[in-house]
């Protein structure tokens, strides 16, 4: 096993920095690569620099957390089935994201400027690209594949597609499905030029990210939710939970440091304060499997039994959806104890799983009451 072990290490230590991009093109090609979308970075953060605002905002507003702090309370409010779609999407997503990141080991633009020896291969002043970093520029995780992308692709089609159902739209070639769609895309353009604006990822880190996130949503959408039990959801929970740090452990036993990205972070950011602890990895981690768990357990309950009986009224489901939205955003400002990373992962873990209890099960019983 050892020898395996090392065989492997080999390998991929040999391939570099992403194992399965170089697997495919090669270190060099791969440098090439980040240095021409390094100079595309640097064309974006001029051409687009008095909207800096506006790419702010995007890259804010479609933050991987508001699909559980906003779309979730939400849609699950106004409508239970693509509600519960839309929360089993988002989960998915923000899974096989942070295992994929792990696995592919993407540089982010703001510190491979300083790690790479392309910027001094002759050994004389290192010149680098006059990159700009920003206040939400420092993630903390590898950056492929782009998770706002990816989980905006994933949350965006379930949306799209529950629009175009009840509209009875969905299968048919008309001019609605057209303007959906193209939307859809446009959106999705947006946000990974707001990411590459901020010199967070490349673009084909944003593009990968687009690409599965569609993935994701498609085999979500065919997937019968509504079949699961309590056990399957804890069950579940659970694979979430080993899956993840199974990964974290191949990866340690291959001789590769999980947590690099991390390190890169703290010591490239221009500006300690900016690197924040919920970006890390196992913070998604608590997020997601906390969430799946709450999910279960709520849509097994006795509450969300007997709210089910009930037909809700538009005016229901506009007070529903407003407490459940207020709930989740007053759950932000629950202060995180940042001196201790294990009571801070473990506190998020517990207010992801009170989350969707509370919109899931009590706010829909109290209501209907």
């Amino acid at each position: 096993m050892q020898s395996l072990l090392r065989q492997l290490h080999v390998i991929t230590d040999s391939l570099g920095e992403s194992p399965l991009y170089k697997l495919i093109t090669g270190p060099a090609k791969m440098d090439l690569l980040h240095e021409n979308s390094i100079s595309a970075i640097s064309m974006i953060q001029s051409s687009f620099h008095q909207q800096k605002s506006i790419m702010f905002l995007l890259s804010n507003l479609f933050d991987p957390r508001y699909a559980f702090l906003f779309y979730s309370p939400l849609v699950f409010s106004l409508n239970r089935f693509a509600g519960r779609k839309l929360m089993w999407v988002t989960v998915m997503a923000e899974w096989s994201n942070q295992v994929l990141k792990w696995i592919m080991r993407g540089e982010r633009p703001y510190w491979w400027i300083h790690e790479t020896d392309v910027y001094n291969k002759t050994g004389g002043e290192v010149r680098l690209p006059a990159i700009q970093q920003y206040f939400m520029t420092c993630e903390t995780g590898p950056g492929s594949p782009s998770g706002h992308a990816m989980v905006t692709a994933a949350v965006w089609y379930i949306l799209i597609e529950a629009f175009l159902r009840q509209n009875g739209t969905l299968t048919k070639r008309s001019i609605v499905n057209r303007i959906c769609w193209a939307t859809y895309t446009i959106v999705l353009c947006c946000v990974s030029l707001s990411r590459i604006y901020l010199a967070a990822h490349f673009p084909h880190q944003c593009a990968l990210g687009m690409v599965i996130g569609v993935a994701v949503a498609m085999l979500v959408s065919h997937l019968d939710t509504d079949s699961f039990s309590r056990k399957q959801y804890i069950l579940g929970t659970v694979g979430l939970f080993v899956s993840a740090l199974s990964t974290y452990a191949m990866l340690k036993m291959m001789g590769f440091n999980p947590m690099w990205s991390v390190e890169r972070a703290l010591k490239w950011c221009a500006k300690r304060e900016h690197v924040h602890l919920d970006t890390t990895p196992f913070f998604s981690m608590m997020r997601y499997t906390g969430f799946f768990l709450g999910m279960g357990l709520a849509l097994h309950s006795n509450l969300h039994r007997i709210a089910n009986k009930e037909r809700f009224t538009t005016t229901m489901k506009i007070v529903t959806a407003v407490l459940s939205v207020g709930f989740a955003k007053a759950t932000e400002f629950v202060p995180m104890p940042k001196d201790n990373v294990n009571l801070c992962y473990a506190l998020a873990f517990l207010l992801s799983a009170i989350l969707p209890y509370v919109f899931v099960a009590i706010l829909s019983a109290n209501v209907e009451n």
